[in-house]
C-alpha cells in the first residue's frame, strides 16, 4: 500500500484529497497544525469506511518539525509515495502599503516555507526508492493578480516557480511535480454556497460553466496525477475554475 502525506488535510480541499486517496487504497497521513480535531473527525470516518489513515500535528513552517515528522513517518510507516501541499492560508486583503512584516512573513512562512521544507525532507527518501509524486495546491491568483491581495497572489505564484523547479531538478530519479489552482471553491477558507456576494455573483455571472467548483473536482485532479495516466506529466499547472481565467473582465 502506498503512502501518502497530505498536509492541511483535516478540511476543505486537503480533506477531500484525504478522502479521495484514502478511498483509492492509500494509507494516508494528514499533518495538520491546529485543526487537529476535525481532522481527527476525517480519520475516523476513513476508516469507518475500511479506509487507513492517521494525523499528525506539526508546525509546517518550521524545519525542525517537518524534519522529525518526516523521519518519524519513515521510520513508523515507511518511505511516502506521495506528497500533496496544501496547507496555505488567504490574506491579508488590504492595500500593500497596509501589509505588515509580520503579515508578509505569516503568508510566505505558511504557503510557501512549509511547500519547499516537506518537499526537501520527502525528495532524498523518494529519490531512494525511486519513484514519487508531488502535488502543490496554487490558487487562481498564482495565474493573476488582484488588487488588495498582492502578499497572497504573491505566494501562489511563488508556489508554481517551486513546483517547476523541483519538477525540473527531481525528474531524472522517477519524481514528478505538478500544482493544481483551484478558482473559487466551496471551502471554509474560500467560500460557502449560501454566502454568495456580490462579487461572487458576478464570478457566476462570467464563468462559463455557471458554477462554483467543488471540492472534489480538486480531489480528482490530485488522484489523476497520483496514478499512471499521470506519470509523462510533469512541471504543469492545472487551473481548475470551470473556465474563469479564460474570461477577461473579473
Amino acid at each position: 500500500m502506498q503512502i501518502a502525506v497530505v498536509t492541511g488535510g483535516g478540511r476543505g480541499i486537503g480533506a477531500a484529497i484525504t478522502e479521495k486517496l484514502a478511498s483509492e487504497n492509500f494509507f494516508v497521513i494528514l499533518i495538520v497544525n491546529k485543526s487537529l480535531d476535525p481532522a481527527r473527525t476525517v480519520v475516523d470516518n476513513i476508516r469507518s469506511n475500511g479506509g487507513q489513515a492517521e494525523v499528525i500535528q506539526c508546525d509546517v513552517s518550521n524545519g525542525q518539525d517537518i524534519k522529525e515528522t518526516i523521519a518519524a513517518i519513515e521510520d513508523q510507516w515507511g518511505t511516502p509515495s506521495i506528497l500533496v501541499n496544501n496547507a496555505g492560508v488567504g490574506g491579508p486583503y488590504h492595500a500593500l502599503d497596509q501589509v505588515s512584516e509580520e503579515e508578509w512573513d505569516w503568508i510566505m512562512n505558511t504557503n510557501v516555507k512549509s511547500m519547499f521544507l516537506l518537499s526537501k525532507y520527502v525528495l532524498p527518501q523518494m529519490k531512494e526508492r525511486g519513484y514519487g509524486r508531488i502535488i502543490n495546491l496554487s490558487s487562481i491568483f498564482g495565474v493573476w493578480g488582484g488588487a488588495n491581495s498582492a502578499v497572497y497572489s504573491t505566494s501562489k505564484h511563488a508556489i508554481l516557480g517551486l513546483t517547476k523547479s523541483i519538477a525540473a531538478e527531481w525528474g531524472p530519479y522517477g519524481i514528478t511535480c505538478n500544482a493544481i489552482s483551484p478558482g473559487y471553491v466551496t471551502t471554509e477558507m474560500g467560500i460557502q454556497e449560501d454566502q454568495v456576494t456580490d462579487h461572487l455573483a458576478r464570478v457566476l455571472e462570467r464563468s462559463p460553466v455557471k458554477a462554483i467548483v467543488g471540492t472534489k473536482d480538486i480531489a480528482d485532479m490530485v488522484y489523476y496525477l497520483t496514478g499512471p495516466s499521470g506519470s509523462m506529466i510533469n512541471g504543469a499547472s492545472f487551473v481548475i475554475d470551470g473556465g474563469l481565467s479564460a474570461h477577461a473582465g473579473i
